[in-house]
């Protein structure tokens, strides 16, 4: 061998002794040795630097890999003792040259001082060959290797799975059937994120990790329980404090954390070293990156230095010093002042005066010869606090404040409405909490635009806009810098911003996160939100559904159970999802490194999916499971507690969930018989086969509607008509009158049956009454004898049935009666217009407003093979009206008022006011009577007397209903819903002790029972979709602070909404939710911290129906089962109990007087109830003092004929022309034609009522618009006469002179008497009074 270099010496010296230990000895002889080329050999090949060459042959340059284990079957072992000890070989032994691929890939790792390699024998046996592979780490040797040769990586992720790790390959003792080989792959974390989420570490905080003076002390009063913290008026639970002190901890003490990328890992050799196994990366120094300082409340719920010109004042210094340190002086001043009594007014003034600041250089966008430097930036530092909410949380938020925090403890600062301007940021800085809206917030992403949104470019263009005249001055409408709006948010430097609901802000492209990223900047960021993203829930919201499903609910073993059911890694819930969210979280707003670049030129963030799963593939996403970076990276960004650590401290009060299984009412019966109907009608004549059928995989759209509506049925249900049904029997009767079809004989059984039972429904009078009204139906008995006919749907008085509207009517109509001679004076009446729309067959049933824009398209009754289109269409459209239950009257939750249009006889030829109908009904004409004689009388008695008066509040408060009344004898026993008697008997009997929450799936749902509590005196709130953010803030805290509030109907789909509804103990489910993750997230509305008594969960279902087997189904499903359904009917399950409905059974006596109610527990009475007195006085307050006026009615003789004209005197007129003579009434008599009319009506034209204010002697201001000089005003004997035209319609064209007294201004008589009227429309009108009036200037003339 040729001598050693001293580099090769100075290696030698070194690889003497392994570093194990063991003796390395170099045998003098070897069947390959001189074929084996030298190190030197090796630097002079390679070309290396001295110093290149002593650092290759540093073997402590070099970290443990492992093993390469060999079964030698050649004469090798005979040269090689097994005691030889390890040997530093250079080229491969003869053993490789079998594989030919390995030992080229270790080859050229070896050749590139990527690895070294040693040889040896197993000590144990000796057939085992091995090569000790130590590789060079990635931080190590920069600048003597270039990393960039993907064939080198190839090479190494191909060698490193071939590796054998275990310390005693390492040592040499090897021997057959051990060994381990090394995971190039991510260390694969067990667990779902549920699962890591929920065993997150309870925060613990260390006041010894705190240094900074102040903040010290602070925490120390924070975790002390004795102490109170000034400015709250709550005492903290321990584990509040715990979490307020680690989210304290967190803002004062940077921390580095180990790069979440880099897990730690141990070498054959018992060293320590970090690898990133996305990246193939080996390191011998760990990286770190600062910590986030702030995070995910998750609980349940450049300088410039300055230039001294002068010496300073001894102030000025000690502010300077104030600010550079942030001091917090008012906490030292407030010390002062309880000590001495000095208010120290002087320095405060002086520290408000000079705020700290500091400078940021501005680079220009490009550079050139001609560049000048921007100024610099100046920014202020403020400590204020920006929290971010909700629309809908806003009031909310704001009544928290006000119930936890002392009066003028904190200065704060609402912005809600999106017409207000934030004050200067000078302003805006003394604020210690500026609570946005989110939608306010969004606003000021108008930064750097004008009122238009136009925006700056960066190269201003030159303006070409026109001139102005024959001037050389430009009318420019070019944009201008002083026109930008300029955002105060970004001249400050805020202490943290706070985002509640902050999952809303888990997309990067979102305006939200846009204004937060670009315009806010603060020190720290927080995101306050139960539900960090989307599906992620703590268990102690799966523990809220109780019922059935654990025997030992609020415990630790139940806690477990179910954290045990969800721990194994899913990739259809893990992947992407929750996951992905909590990603963009910490992307786009939290700015935690890796996963955000901090600065513009740094190198791209680091790929979140990257990281935080195992994928065993470099260049694929395999997603085998969560890596160990997931977990770091949530414990280093989420405080949560654990609820065996909240338990501890606070024990909520306990929960009962159950579900009431009820009897369906008759009408309960005929509704799902119905839907029963329809479905085996369809399912039988489509033969089950094609688009028809309403489960082929084209029906989908169709299906998803009529579950819908089945499962809302289950209330109540008047979606199908009388000609529905009759169209669904016609066809089904077609379909098994063919002789050739391919049905089967039990279907053929089962459609007869269902046929018998539709004839059920066709025989039901009531039925057919609530389904033309659209109305629920309740139950009276003893109603007064003389009027019960008029009220009754099925023509049956003991008891009574009507719907809730009317019951509404007739209770308002007796009570503002009340004190008068004969209380049920007109009730027959009212009765009569009441259920015009349910009674007659010449109603058309249709929104008011579209009424004279509707172009008839006549449907089909059937869409699909025996399916009704009304069963498709979703919820009928009910009469809206407002409710006086509510404080707003807007119990609602739809405000467009639909009404119906009621035919009704009238003669054509007299023109006479006609009789006042109820709101949204309108009288048209039909030929022919409907009504007979004795109910014409009715109604002419229903009508109101000219001498009646509206009653002060005073006079209310004073009546009384007579003892002897029969009235009062009228009670409410039942109604037609089976869940509404039910929800009805409980709501009264806990109402006045308990607040109620009632959970509705359906509009039509939430005004039934709204209609029914207003009907019943009890205060209410509907908090519905439809309805603004600001009311439904509005809602929530009036329902969870006034005590009149009582009862809060809320939409199902807006309960997780990140509201507080503690007051309330008492929640209904009016229909199954059937998915657990809503159905608990509206448990914890009321069943949360806050809370003082029990709660009690009731979800109704009715017996024997196909809701109830559903919700059975829907507890047997598992979480992945409820994930692949999008809608619960694409289960399997549920497609089936669909598809096997059967009709309920209907008795005989079902079928008539009390069978077919559904009783209440209590009746309860209809008229003189507690609380009559306010519902009238709501009326009399709704409804202004009214005046009576004179309206004028003429005749219409405009479009009789339309080629009328007026003739002069004397002029000859053809054969067969007729002449119409115009007939006049005077209008100055009181009592001529006379009605009452609001006093800001819109019926009247604006210059009759100056003539009508002029006649009375009263000199009124002329109209705008009108001027003393015009002629209508002038003529005096005028103003007594108006030609007589009969009203044409309810909105009659109102005729406007102002137009035409200008034109004709200056004119002579003879021209204004030739010149024809401009309006078309009103011609006819104006040429009459233009002559009339000019006839009578002529005259006096």
């Amino acid at each position: 061998m040729d001598s050693p270099s001293p580099e090769m010496t100075a290696y030698q010296s070194y690889s003497s002794t392994s570093q194990d230990g063991d003796q390395l000895t170099t045998p003098a002889t070897s069947p390959s040795i001189d074929s084996i080329s030298s190190w030197s050999d090796i630097v002079k090949e390679r070309k290396l630097s001295p110093e290149a060459a002593h650092f290759f042959g540093d073997l402590k340059n070099y970290l443990a890999l492992g093993c390469l284990v060999f079964e030698d079957l050649t004469t090798l072992h005979e040269r090689i003792q097994p005691d030889a000890g390890w040997q530093e070989i250079t080229p491969l032994p003869i053993i490789l040259l079998s594989d030919s691929t390995l030992s080229a890939q270790l080859a050229k790792l070896a050749q590139a001082g990527w690895l070294r390699v040693q040889s040896g024998r197993s000590a144990l046996d000796a057939r085992f060959h091995i090569l000790r592979m130590h590789i060079l780490p990635s931080d190590a040797g920069l600048h003597f290797l270039d990393r960039r040769d993907s064939g080198l990586w190839k090479a190494l992720q191909a060698l490193v799975s071939e590796v054998d790790v275990t310390p005693e390959a390492w040592q040499g003792r090897v021997r057959e059937g051990t060994g381990r080989k090394f995971d190039q792959w991510a260390t694969c974390d067990e667990g779902s994120l549920f699962y890591m989420f929920n065993k997150l570490p309870s925060p613990s905080p260390s006041i010894d990790a705190v240094t900074e003076k102040y903040t010290h002390e602070a925490l120390e009063d924070l975790l002390d329980p004795a102490s109170v913290l000034p400015g709250l008026k709550t005492v903290l639970y321990p584990y509040q404090r715990r979490s307020a002190g680690l989210m304290l901890q967190r803002e004062a003490v940077p921390r580095l954390l180990l790069d979440p990328r880099l897990e730690q890992r141990q070498a054959p050799d018992g060293s320590t070293y970090y690898y990133n196994a996305r990246d193939l990366l080996f390191l011998r120094q760990p990286r770190y990156q600062e910590n986030c300082r702030g995070g995910i409340l998750a609980e349940t719920m450049g300088l410039v230095p300055p230039i001294r010109a002068k010496v300073g004042k001894l102030s000025d210094m000690a502010i300077s010093t104030v600010n550079r340190h942030s001091v917090p002086w008012k906490v030292e001043f407030e010390r002062i002042r309880h000590a001495t009594g000095n208010e120290m007014t002087s320095c405060i003034a002086k520290l408000e005066q000079a705020p700290p600041m500091y400078e940021i250089p501005q680079e220009p966008r490009r550079w050139n010869r001609k560049t000048i430097l921007p100024a610099p930036k100046s920014m202020t530092l403020a400590a204020t606090t920006l929290i971010v909410v909700p629309r809908n949380l806003c009031k909310q938020w704001q009544s928290e404040i006000k119930k936890h925090v002392e009066d003028g403890a904190l200065k704060v600062l609402v912005m809600e409405d999106l017409k207000c301007a934030l004050p200067p940021p000078d302003e805006l800085r003394t604020y210690d909490v500026v609570l946005f809206s989110r939608n306010r917030f969004e606003a000021e992403i108008r930064d750097g635009s004008d009122e238009q949104g136009r925006r700056m470019l960066a190269t201003q263009l030159t303006c070409h806009c026109t001139y102005i005249g024959s001037t050389r001055e430009r009318n420019c409408r070019c944009i201008r810098r002083d026109s930008l709006y300029d955002s105060p948010l970004k001249h400050l430097h805020f202490l943290r911003i706070i985002v509640d609901e902050g999952h809303m802000f888990g997309n990067h492209n979102s305006t939200a996160v846009t204004v937060a990223n670009k315009l806010v900047k603060a020190d720290h960021r927080w995101v306050v939100s139960g539900t960090p993203a989307k599906d992620l829930l703590g268990v102690e919201v799966d523990m809220s559904l109780t019922e059935s499903m654990w025997q030992t609910p609020q415990t630790r073993d139940s806690r477990e159970t179910i954290l045990d059911q969800r721990r194994a890694f899913s990739a259809k819930e893990d992947v992407g999802g929750a996951a992905k969210s909590l990603g963009v979280l910490a992307t786009s707003f939290l700015k935690i490194r890796p996963w955000c670049a901090e600065g513009d030129h740094e190198r791209k963030e680091a790929d979140w999916d990257d990281y935080i799963y195992r994928h065993e593939d470099l260049r694929k996403r395999t997603y085998s499971g969560f890596s160990t970076c997931l977990r770091r990276t949530l414990e280093a960004m989420v405080v949560k507690t654990r609820p065996e650590d909240v338990e501890r401290d606070i024990e909520l009060p306990p929960l009962s969930h159950e579900v009431v299984r009820l009897e369906p009412s008759f009408y309960d019966k005929l509704s799902a018989n119905l839907f029963t109907l329809v479905l085996t009608a369809n399912a039988v004549t489509s033969e089950r086969t094609d688009a028809d059928y309403l489960f082929h995989k084209n029906s989908a759209k169709a299906r998803y509607q009529l579950v819908s509506n089945l499962r809302q049925s289950a209330f109540f249900w008047t979606g199908f008509s009388e000609n529905d049904v009759l169209a669904s029997v016609e066809n089904s009767r077609r379909y098994l009158a063919k002789q050739d079809t391919s049905c089967t004989p039990e279907d053929r059984q089962l459609l007869g049956d269902m046929l018998a039972q539709a004839d059920i429904v066709l025989s039901s009078d009531g039925w057919k009454a609530m389904s033309r009204s659209h109305e629920l139906g309740l139950f009276v008995d003893a109603w007064p004898e003389e009027s019960a006919q008029h009220w009754t749907f099925d023509g049956a008085t003991a008891p009574l049935l009507t719907g809730v509207s009317q019951l509404l009517d007739a209770q308002k109509h007796i009570n503002v009666r009340v004190g008068s001679d004969d209380l049920g004076e007109g009730l027959s009446g009212a009765g009569i217009r009441a259920l015009a729309p349910t009674r007659h067959a010449a109603i058309k049933e249709e929104p008011e407003e579209k009424a004279s824009k509707r172009k008839t398209v006549e449907k089909s009754p059937l869409t699909k093979s025996g399916l009704p289109t009304s069963s498709l269409d979703g919820e009928p459209i009910l009469r809206r009206r407002s409710s006086s239950g509510s404080k707003t009257a807007k119990s609602s939750p739809k405000k467009i008022s639909h009404g119906f249009k009621v035919i009704k006889p009238q003669k054509r030829t007299a023109v006479r006011r006609t009789t006042s109908l109820p709101a949204k009904l309108e009288a048209v004409p039909l030929d022919g009577p409907i009504f007979p004689a004795t109910i014409q009388a009715s109604l002419s008695a229903s009508q109101p007397q000219n001498n009646s008066r509206k009653r002060r509040r005073s006079e209310v408060e004073s009546l009384e209903y007579p003892v002897d009344s029969p009235y009062l004898q009228s009670h409410i026993v039942g109604t037609t819903s089976a869940k509404l008697s039910y929800l009805i008997t409980q709501i009264l009997k806990y109402h006045k002790d308990e607040k109620i929450l009632v959970f509705y799936d359906g509009d039509n749902v939430a005004y039934y029972i709204a209609e029914t509590l207003e009907l019943l005196h009890i205060n209410h709130e509907i908090y519905a979709k439809s309805l603004s953010a600001a009311l439904k803030a509005e809602y929530v805290v009036r329902f969870d602070q006034e005590p009149h509030a009582r009862v809060l109907l809320m939409d199902v789909k807006q309960a997780a909404f990140g509201l507080n509804l503690s007051s309330a103990s008492r929640i209904f489910f009016v229909n199954p939710v059937c998915r657990p993750n809503i159905e608990a997230q509206a448990i914890k509305r009321a069943h949360r911290i806050g809370q003082t008594r029990k709660v009690y969960v009731e979800t109704l279902v009715l017996k024997g129906t196909i809701e109830e087997k559903m919700l059975e189904r829907a507890k047997r499903m598992t979480r992945t089962e409820h994930a692949d359904a999008k809608a619960l009917e694409d289960d399997g399950g549920v497609r089936e109990i669909i598809q096997n409905a059967r009709m309920l059974p209907v008795s005989q006596e079902e079928r008539q007087g009390y069978g077919q109610m559904a009783r209440l527990e209590e009746k309860q009475q209809l008229w003189g109830r507690d609380g009559w007195r306010e519902t009238v006085s709501m009326l009399v307050a709704r409804s202004p003092e009214k005046k009576r006026r004179r309206i004028i009615t003429f005749d219409d003789i405009t479009k009789d004929d339309e080629d009328a004209r007026l003739v002069n005197e004397g002029e000859e007129l053809p054969p067969g022309a007729k002449r119409r003579v115009l007939s006049f009434v005077d209008c100055t008599r009181p009592t001529h034609s006379s009605l009452e009319a609001d006093e800001d009506s819109d019926n009247e034209p604006v210059m009759n009522d100056w003539r009508r204010r002029s006649s009375s002697g009263i000199r009124p201001s002329l109209p705008a618009g009108l001027r003393n000089d015009l002629m209508l005003p002038v003529v005096g004997h005028a103003e007594q006469l108006a030609p007589a035209w009969p009203q044409l319609s309810a909105r009659a064209t109102v005729f406007d002179p102002t137009t035409r007294a200008e034109k004709v201004r200056g004119m002579s008589i003879q021209d204004l008497l030739n010149d024809p009227g401009d309006d078309e429309r009103a011609s006819f009108q104006f040429e009459d009074r233009r002559t009339l009036l000019l006839k009578e200037i002529v005259s006096r003339l």
